[in-house]
């Protein structure tokens, strides 16, 4: 029997309406709280008791709500916020669908206090399943409160499948601090089960905001920046190189005071920190975006965190670079403090002065020096220091030396360019790569020696500096290595024995999707038959041709949706840069020190490796003399 098409009622559509609006007591409270900043509130209270799921509740001293207007607040879409199509692409509001209130009447039992500055007296009203059940005159402050009970009480299938109490609360803690630092202008107020969490001062200062919800050690390694370009401007803080998570949990994104998510956001942060930060370690970040409301679109989805940039590449390159050039004219030296001593460690040793007497012979000073003096090596054997950069007489060995060179014999037969790379692609990372740290550290920095054969000593304005010998190198190769493929165009060379390669059916297919990828990067492929392809050009990589490793590399990246050029290339560059550097354990004299210096001196970022690893730390002389004690 075939099944005849009709309407749904409104109650079936409501809940329908409802679950794409609502889908845990996060989405509560994140509705709740937009349509108490839309109503110009200058404080807010969010109160969660269970998780959330049994009490809601919100308040405001925003404008109110007309005691006419409140039944048709909680109809479907009806709203202040916009009065016609054209206003949906110019808005100013975080919420402008109409759908909140109804959706969440729907599936919650609703009670409303408010008053306008016009009204005598105050409303309140209670709903049940989205339909008005009491209304009544009632003395209060102006603003609003809604309080939310039994959330999910009829439809028993969307509670069930709610996380835990801790869960769902962390939910909605990760919401409100967002909400809380997306207006700091605002006063938030935020309590769980009757215990006050935190209060944000309202005074227009991130910092204090900041400051407020999460800890001091989060507080005291932020960077402000600010940047303005034509009708974007760009404000608000990042963290230092000494600060990281595991996740991207720190990272917060406002666009006109809009909490947002955002892949070219993130993807603009991802690169201002590369190299900064090891792997799989996320900075914080407060980003606050102001932009022209016609330059973006949130009609996208009803949470509304998800926007459309209408120049995405531009505002990437516009985030990452103010970033960047922020961090790379900031101290990015780790600091190393000594733990401070308890009050017990000083009564054991006010005992151990008392009750033990050292006599002479028990140490041997001499030998002491001695023993440290064999790991603190300074060649003095050439006084004078004051060469001329093209003097430098560095040994050539393993260390110090460049890779060998390929030979290119018969170039006309085996070596040609090639001209299809992607200029548009090369253009932007060398705009980029014009960012660079102004070298002022480096200015009158004393060194001292090497320690261990594997650390560089050096001293300045009462501090201890230790250098890295191996990461400092790292990153001096890394930058030269590419610098060079920036400016060159890829060579290849012709095999005089063709390299065939057996993959299966789904490898072989992202080959031919992606065969422009590598021809730009080197290689000449044909198909051979079945699942097999042959290669009959491979590049030349830094003087060595890259074969088959290489393009089973790429070809997993491609796997992996890593479809750019420059970042294929640059993970064989790190890797390169990494193996041709000076190892630990090497010793070096005096003159090759200095010479690694100065070449640090030049690069963009002489503060971290390749790969994120801090390349100095510092200890200060009173760190060092209090754990002498000798302050």
């Amino acid at each position: 029997m075939f099944k005849r098409i009709k309407k749904l009622d409104e109650k079936i559509t409501n809940k329908i309406a409802a679950g794409e609006v609502i889908e845990r007591p996060a989405s509560v409270v994140k509705e709740l709280v937009e349509n108490s900043i839309d109503a110009d509130a200058k404080a807010i209270t969010i109160e969660i008791k269970n998780a959330g799921k049994t009490y809601i509740r919100i308040t405001d001293d925003g404008i109110g709500i007309y005691r006419d207007d409140i039944e048709l607040a909680f109809e479907r879409h009806a709203t202040s916020k916009i009065s016609s199509d054209r206003d949906i692409y110019n808005l100013n509001s975080l919420g402008f669908r109409g759908e909140a209130l109804a959706s969440i009447a729907s599936v919650s039992n609703v009670e409303i206090i408010t008053k306008t500055k016009d009204d005598e007296f105050g409303i309140r009203a209670e709903f049940r399943n989205g339909k008005i059940v009491y209304k009544n005159e009632v003395g209060c402050p102006v603003g609003t409160t809604i309080i939310i009970k039994d959330l999910f009480y009829n439809t028993p299938v969307r509670y069930k499948f709610l996380k835990s109490d801790a869960t769902e609360t962390n939910y909605i803690s990760i919401l409100v601090n967002k909400l809380a630092l997306s207006h700091p202008e605002i006063s938030f107020r935020y309590i769980i089960n009757n215990k006050n969490i935190f209060t944000t001062p309202g005074n227009k200062d991130i910092y204090s905001a900041i400051l407020s919800i999460y800890d001091k050690e989060i507080a005291k390694n932020l960077i402000e920046i600010y940047n303005k370009k034509d009708d974007v401007k760009l404000r608000g803080y990042i963290s230092n190189i000494n600060y990281s998570r595991g996740n991207r949990q720190m990272q917060s994104i406002f666009v006109n005071g809009r909490y947002i998510k955002s892949k070219i956001i993130t993807k603009a942060i991802d690169e201002a920190y590369k190299t900064l930060l090891p792997l799989n370690k996320y900075p914080a970040c407060f980003l606050y975006l102001d932009i022209n409301p016609n330059m973006i679109d949130v009609n996208i989805h009803p949470a509304k965190t998800e926007i459309r940039f209408h120049n995405e590449e531009f505002i990437k390159n516009f985030i990452s670079n103010t970033i960047k050039e922020k961090l790379l004219n900031t101290n990015l030296i780790p600091t190393i403090k000594m733990e401070k001593k308890s009050a017990k460690m000083d009564n054991n040793i006010s005992e151990l002065d008392k009750n033990i007497t050292v006599k002479n012979k028990d140490i041997n000073i001499e030998k002491v020096i001695n023993d440290i003096s064999k790991q603190l090596v300074i060649d003095t054997t050439n006084k004078d220091f004051s060469l001329k950069k093209n003097e430098y007489i560095v040994k050539e060995d393993k260390h110090l030396s460049k890779p060998k060179e390929y030979p290119l014999s018969n170039i006309d037969t085996y070596i040609k360019k090639a001209v299809n790379i992607r200029k548009k692609e090369k253009n932007t990372v060398l705009k980029e790569s014009n960012l660079k740290y102004d070298g002022t550290f480096f200015d009158d920095l004393v060194i001292i020696g090497q320690l261990f054969s594997t650390y560089i000593i050096c001293e300045k304005d009462e501090k201890m500096y230790i250098i890295d010998q191996h990461v400092a190198h790292e990153r001096i190769l890394y930058e030269k290595y590419l610098n060079s493929y920036l400016k060159s165009d890829i060579i290849s060379q012709i095999l005089l024995e063709p390299i065939i390669i057996e993959l299966n059916y789904l490898d072989k297919e992202v080959i031919f999707q992606n065969m422009n990828i590598f021809e730009n990067l080197g290689y000449k492929i044909d198909d051979f038959g079945y699942n097999t392809v042959i290669l009959r050009e491979v590049p030349v990589l830094f003087g060595t041709p890259v074969a088959k490793s290489f393009f089973l590399e790429i070809l997993e990246k491609l796997s992996n949706n890593i479809k750019n050029n420059y970042e294929l290339k640059e993970e064989k560059i790190i890797q390169t840069a990494c193996k041709n550097a000076i190892k630990a354990n090497d010793s070096l004299k005096f003159i090759e020190i200095d010479k690694l210096i100065k070449e640090l001196q030049e690069t963009k970022n002489p503060f971290t490796c390749p790969h994120g690893r801090p390349i100095i730390i510092s200890i200060s002389k009173s760190e060092i003399e209090r754990k002498f004690l000798r302050t």
